[in-house]
């Protein structure tokens, strides 16, 4: 008899558009199609179909226990545990009003990017119920709905009083240097396999800009303690590198392709890694049932082919100056 196929389902968010092609698991999924993988498209928990494994897609920041308890029903799962990347749970050099800080801060949303997928959710249900608590509790409006709304300021004491709440972090903004340019490392990971991405830019908060890489590593271990503690599976760690000491400053578990995707700035490595994760998935698909329902094996430093030490180990890192 022919071997039965492997099935793969990706739970995303209720409100997303149905294929859109803005995330990279999307890109993944391709690949695992050409792999001989079925891929089920799930929006919501309203339905369950049975798979091999889940992927767990919500982009929020804080994801329902239900999520959980709806991912528990399949045998496999990726990032099927992690509920929660607010930055106030894992991020460094966190302030509060009451320190004295005389040197640059930023001030960012405590939700992953932004917030936009929150404050951007079409789900009427969700948007009046989390309407509602703000109104019981007397909360102001998020002066931070996304990315663009990021402020630097010159010293802790400049940040306005407005910006210290709940909804917002602030930070001790420190760069890592490349010559006159600013580099952000990106830890993206996937199971065993462990990439750093590296862009560069004279701005100081980085979106996109310059690509210079995308290439296996071995990851420090406080990043790989990072990642055990947040329960990602798949997902990716933004720092610097202090010291050779690794700076954090977010983390997320919804990757975007961005504006350069189908572009030469997208980058082969970028690509490559993206083949190289469908490849783990199968391998995870392939395993016996007495292996662990989740594909992290996070005491296993597995730097996957061809490990490299992170690029530009001895830039500098300053504590910026505006």
């Amino acid at each position: 008899m022919p071997e039965c196929r492997k099935k793969l389902a990706i739970l995303h968010s209720p409100d997303a558009p149905p294929g859109a092609r803005y995330y990279m698991v999307m890109q993944i999924a391709d690949y695992l199609e050409a792999l001989g993988i079925d891929i089920i498209h799930l929006y919501g928990t309203g339905r369950f179909v049975p798979a091999d494994a889940i992927f767990v897609h919500v982009d929020r920041s804080v994801v329902h226990p239900g999520i959980a308890r709806f991912a528990g029903r399949y045998a496999r799962q990726i990032n099927g545990y992690a509920l929660d990347i607010r930055k106030h749970t894992f991020v460094d050099g966190l302030l509060n009003s009451a320190e004295a800080y005389p040197a640059p801060v930023i001030v960012k949303s405590n939700l992953n990017y932004g917030g936009a997928p929150e404050h951007g959710d079409r789900n009427l249900l969700s948007l009046v119920a989390r309407r509602a608590r703000r109104a019981l509790s007397g909360a102001p409006k998020p002066l931070i709905r996304t990315k663009a709304d990021y402020r630097i300021f010159p010293d802790l004491a400049d940040v306005p009083r407005a910006y210290f709440t709940r909804d917002n972090i602030v930070q001790k903004l420190i760069l890592e240097k490349d010559g006159a340019k600013n580099l952000l490392r990106e830890y993206i990971f996937l199971g065993d396999l462990h990439y750093e991405n590296i862009e560069r830019s004279a701005a100081k908060i980085i979106t996109e800009d310059e690509h210079v890489s995308c290439l296996p590593f071995t990851p420090h271990p406080r990043l790989l303690n990072m990642r055990h503690r947040l329960k990602l599976d798949y997902g990716k760690i933004d720092y610097v590198l202090v010291d050779g000491t690794p700076f954090v400053f977010d983390a997320n578990k919804t990757l975007g392709v961005g504006a350069f995707s189908g572009t030469e700035k997208f980058g082969d490595g970028t690509d490559l890694m993206l083949k190289a994760f469908a490849g783990e998935i199968v391998r995870m698909l392939g395993e016996q049932g007495d292996q662990p329902s989740g594909i992290t094996r996070p005491k296993a430093a597995a730097p996957g082919p061809k490990a490299r030490v992170p690029r530009f180990p001895h830039a500098a890192r300053t504590i910026a100056r505006a």
